[in-house]
């Protein structure tokens, strides 16, 4: 689902600020999103001089807020869209079609004829059938090859099997060419920095077998999946491949731009308090029924075990830190796998209570659905910094 467009914007306020005035005025029905741009430019900033040969490109699927995708644009950073909708909320924001990749290998042909309305040429495709149907569509476009690496990858051509045919069927339609290759790194493996050297070398091997079948020089290299691994540690194994100075790394860029930009406050609605021997035995367990879940902001992989604990906010009083009980944290709907959280320890909470989870930025909202009729997390934007507010007000 596309972020709610119900958001203010409080420019000169931290999100610090925001968050104390939000537990002030009390828990509501809704949770509500602090998206800080303060974070988002400190973290492209970071990004970008820890690896100033790299380009990062964002995947708006991690978060489409529109002051997000506003910021980003500001900020020069290109978008890799995967669909005429997120195509459309970038452009409306007037970021440069040679800044934008269609990125999805399997598009419609409404998408294709979407991108050659608005003069988005180079297309991602990873097959001899899709190359036709973008060169029948939209012959003037710009073919970026996607390879796989593993067999276990939803998309990409096999660098042995088939890129052999997909070389001479683009040969037969000159003077369509390749213009780059696109490679994403295996989510599934344990050594990334491993993983990457195996990526380059595929990537080594799959350039020069374009180059030697008569395509122009591969201009670009984009390369996704890397969100574990720092920019610097990107541009250092980069270096130790003797890739042409005229190829342009291009970074699919997710988490590591917004993840840390999003702070969730919800609040507890309910609690079940479940006994060893009722009705005055030992607490086994705490149940805590918040405003937000599975469906909302914690996307299904989210783990408890990997993020950090919640912080308790009372709006009036203070919460006593001892003593803690075996509690578990269940989202709002009716669905009993809607459970955010199994096992943690908590203080003995009241209904009111805030709960607020730190580096919520990435994929929540963009994934959740109003399930049993509940809302999806407002967002409150905010801006601290001169930096930010300068560009915010160029955005306006």
């Amino acid at each position: 689902m596309e972020s709610s467009s119900e958001h203010s914007c409080y420019a000169g306020a931290s999100a610090t600020e925001l968050l104390e005035r939000i537990v002030r005025e009390g828990a509501t029905d809704t949770a509500i999103n602090i998206l800080d741009l303060d974070a988002i430019v400190h973290n492209v900033r970071r990004w970008t001089e820890a690896a100033p040969d790299l380009v990062p490109f964002y995947l708006p699927s991690a978060n489409n807020h529109p002051a997000v995708l506003a910021l980003l644009g500001k900020l020069g950073v290109g978008f890799s869209c995967a669909s005429i909708g997120e195509m459309r909320s970038v452009l409306r924001f007037g970021v440069p079609p040679e800044r934008i990749i269609l990125a999805h290998p399997a598009k419609s042909p409404e998408t294709i004829l979407y991108a050659r309305q608005e003069g988005i040429r180079r297309i991602v495709c990873d097959s001899v059938q899709e190359i036709g149907k973008v060169h029948r569509l939209y012959p003037t476009a710009q073919i970026v090859l996607r390879v796989r690496v593993c067999v276990e990858q939803k998309f990409g051509c096999c660098p042995d099997n088939d890129l052999p045919e997909i070389l001479r069927y683009v040969q037969s339609l000159e003077p369509f060419h390749i213009a780059g290759v696109h490679f994403a790194m295996p989510q599934e493996r344990l050594q990334p920095g491993q993983t990457l050297r195996q990526v380059l070398f595929t990537a080594e091997r799959t350039m020069a077998q374009v180059t030697a079948s008569g395509q122009c020089d591969v201009r670009e290299f984009i390369l996704s999946g890397t969100g574990k691994l720092p920019s610097s540690q990107l541009q250092k194994v980069l270096s130790e491949f003797s890739l042409k100075s005229n190829v342009q790394v291009i970074v699919e860029t997710e988490r590591q731009f917004v993840q840390s930009a999003v702070t969730l406050v919800t609040s507890i609605q309910s609690k079940r308090v479940v006994r060893e021997t009722e009705p005055s035995g030992p607490i086994r367990e705490i149940m805590y029924f918040i405003n937000d879940g599975r469906y909302g902001s914690f996307e299904w992989w989210w783990n408890a075990l990997d993020m950090p604990p919640p912080v308790v906010h009372r709006s009036v009083g203070t919460v006593s830190p001892t003593p803690t009980h075996p509690s578990s944290l269940w989202g709002p709907s009716c669905d009993s796998a809607d459970m955010v959280c199994e096992r943690l320890y908590l203080p003995d909470l009241e209904i009111g209570d805030f709960l607020v989870f730190p580096d919520m930025g990435a994929y929540g909202v963009t994934l959740a659905s109003c399930f049993n009729g509940f809302p999806i997390p407002r967002t409150v934007v905010c801006a601290c910094s001169e930096a930010t507010k300068a560009l915010l007000q160029d955005m306006s």
